[in-house]
């Protein structure tokens, strides 16, 4: 067989094997959290292969290698180090995010802030989703085109096929399990082809050192890119955006508590670290088997070249099966990102906030295909990877860095400085790239060097102008918007006495018998089913839910729904994730669910167990009887 037949079979057996996993974990989905975050349930080594597995494309090998070649060990700032930084930052306050009850970030963004701010932080994020997964797609049909001459619109249709199946069956499960299993035919991609090139070099009876003493001063030079100053714009026009970026914070809550998810994007930067260094090794290896590049394209291209010439057939394939798994590892994990957003942030918000649990996992499916359909589209078109990656980035480094982590950390962030700044941040950012791609047709850096990447820092500067000055110019946001994120504000608002229940009363062993229990790290995991049907014959035939949501929360101030009447919590603590919270499970069905810490597991019991007895009230005020299941 040729090499293209057996890469065929070989990616035959693989896409069977994700398939595989995929309808695995479909058993497990109960609700729009197993899909999105995996119930929660996540340890480290899972998030950390799965962490560095979504930020490492097969378009990443041959970018961070051809930054190498063509540029030095200076091009580590506008790719390398900001990447294994962004994990850094993000495990550093990963303790601030894991606590917060979001599956997204525009829905942290509602709960800290105000509705409003929810519908453009969910299009941003979707944007700079679809963009990134768009560089995977580039990467996968120019590794096909140059192995097998394949044509491109057939790659990429194979890429998004395979991926649609296995993510739009497994959900997030078969997303971050298929990751680890990407990672390993990844790193083993990335030593052999480093491995390869420093033999063919030796066999030129040039070693390493001599090749790396050959590349000169100047391809060792850092600072080779404007200096200090240039290092720092380009830190600064990246790694916002990488920090802000949304896929691994949905890592954080997939995590089975805080310990979990900081030590698995430890542990995904010492993996992002260990590709990028044999990129590095690569490059060098490269530099003495073909003449230096001259050209970013022609740069990555070498990668490709390197093993085309040297490769059996059979090897060919296998390693094409590599290319294959990096690809797919980052667009599954950026088209589940964007299609989160469609989904939690603005379908189930604002156009069906009634819709069952059974209904929003079918339009979870539906949306990653559509989501993993756009991306295929626009690669069709496009041949840059680092423009895609780079515009996907500054977009999202001035639209709403400031608002989110500003948020945060400052307690005086209002809604209407963050609006402000995604507003004026982002839209001068796409006028910037506008005014660049269609009028100027250069880079703004030739105007600048301070305008350098899309002219980013004029967008950022401005966003954290108006982020500042409107928030200190407004009013500042309600305690109950804040308690969640800053201790000293929760204790002035739950400073209430624990629920007082009789727990050897016939009811509470009935009620608490159902709960169902389940641990995770130093979390809980409880759940409690309430089936509810008509009390009479002329009692209604489904509960009206809005109705029924607005009865509750004005009968029982604990009650509170701080993003929209599909998600409902007994706000009685700071910490929301340990909260009792309710959501509609199918049309017969109301499903309670608390995740508190290990040492509170009694006491949430307690909770539920009055949560239970202030819904069987509004139901009856609806001609309704609950029952337990």
């Amino acid at each position: 067989m040729d090499a293209y037949s057996l890469f065929l079979v070989f990616l035959a057996i693989y896409i069977a094997v994700l398939l595989g996993i995929g309808l695995y974990f479909s058993r497990r989905q109960r609700s729009v959290t197993d899909f999105w975050l995996a119930g929660r349930e996540l340890g480290p080594i899972t998030i950390g292969f799965s962490a560095a597995s979504a930020w490492i494309t097969a378009s990443a090998l041959l970018l961070a290698t051809g930054l190498f070649l063509l540029i030095g060990v200076g091009s580590i700032w506008i790719w390398v180090f900001p990447n294994i930084a962004g994990l850094l930052i993000i495990a550093a306050i990963s303790g601030r995010i894991k606590n917060i009850p979001a599956l997204t970030q525009p829905e942290l963004m509602e709960i800290r802030y105000d509705p409003m701010i929810r519908a453009p932080v969910a299009l941003a994020v979707t944007i700079m989703m679809i963009l990134f997964s768009v560089t995977d797609f580039i990467g996968f049909k120019l590794v096909l085109g140059t192995f097998f001459g394949i044509d491109p619109f057939f790659a990429v249709a194979i890429m998004a096929v395979s991926v649609a199946l296995y993510v739009g069956v497994g959900g997030f499960r078969a997303v971050v399990w298929s990751d680890l299993l990407q990672y390993v035919l990844l790193a083993g991609l990335a030593i052999y082809v480093a491995a390869l090139a420093l033999d063919l070099s030796a066999g030129k009876d040039v070693t390493l050192l001599t090749a790396a003493s050959t590349l000169g001063a100047d391809w060792w030079d850092p600072l080779l890119l404007g200096g200090l100053m240039g290092a720092l714009v380009f830190l600064v026009a990246l790694l916002p955006g990488w920090v802000a970026e949304q896929d691994p914070w949905q890592k954080i809550w997939a995590a089975r508590d805080q310990r979990s998810a900081k030590r698995g994007l430890l542990l995904g930067s010492a993996l992002l670290a260990l590709i990028y260094l044999c990129c590095f090794l690569t490059a060098i290896g490269l530099s003495v088997l073909y003449p230096r590049p001259t050209g970013e394209i022609e740069a990555e291209m070498l990668y490709l070249k390197l093993i085309s010439d040297n490769v059996s057939p059979a090897l060919l394939a296998i390693l094409s099966i590599g290319f294959a798994a990096a690809s797919m590892s980052c667009t599954d994990t950026f088209a589940t990102s964007a299609a989160s957003c469609i989904s939690r942030d603005l379908i189930q918000r604002y156009l069906r906030p009634t819709a069952t649990m059974k209904e929003m996992l079918v339009i979870n499916r539906i949306l990653v295909v559509v989501m993993i359909g756009i991306a295929a589209a626009i690669a069709l078109n496009a041949n840059s990877i680092v423009d895609a990656v780079i515009i996907a980035t500054v977009i999202g480094t001035t639209s709403y860095f400031f608002p989110i982590i500003g948020g945060l950390y400052w307690k005086r962030a209002t809604r209407w400085g963050a609006m402000a700044a995604l507003v004026v941040g982002g839209g001068t950012q796409i006028l910037l790239i506008s005014y660049e791609q269609l009028w100027l047709k250069q880079p703004l850096d030739s105007i600048s060097p301070y305008l350098t990447e899309h002219g980013v820092l004029v967008g950022l500067a401005l966003s954290a102008l108006f982020f500042v000055g409107v928030s200190l110019a407004t009013r500042p946001e309600p305690d109950i918007r804040l308690a969640a994120f800053f201790p000293d504000i929760a204790e002035r608002v739950f400073s209430r006495v624990l629920p007082r229940v009789d727990r050897k009363s016939a009811r509470y062993i009935e009620i608490s018998s159902c709960i169902e229990e389940k641990t995770a790290g130093d979390r809980s995991h409880l759940n409690l089913a309430i089936g509810h049907s008509r009390s009479h014959e002329g009692g209604q035939k489904g509960l009206a839910w809005v109705s029924f949501v607005e009865w509750l929360t004005e009968k029982h101030p604990l009650w509170f729904t701080p993003t929209g009447s599909h998600i409902v919590y007994r706000l009685s603590q700071a910490d929301m994730l340990a909260c009792v919270k309710m959501v509609r499970g199918d049309s017969s069905h109301i499903w309670l669910s608390a995740e508190p810490r290990l040492e509170q597991t009694e006491r949430l019991k307690d909770e539920l167990f009055l949560a239970y007895e202030e819904i069987e009230g509004a139901l009856a005020g609806f001609g309704m009887r609950a029952r337990l299941r």
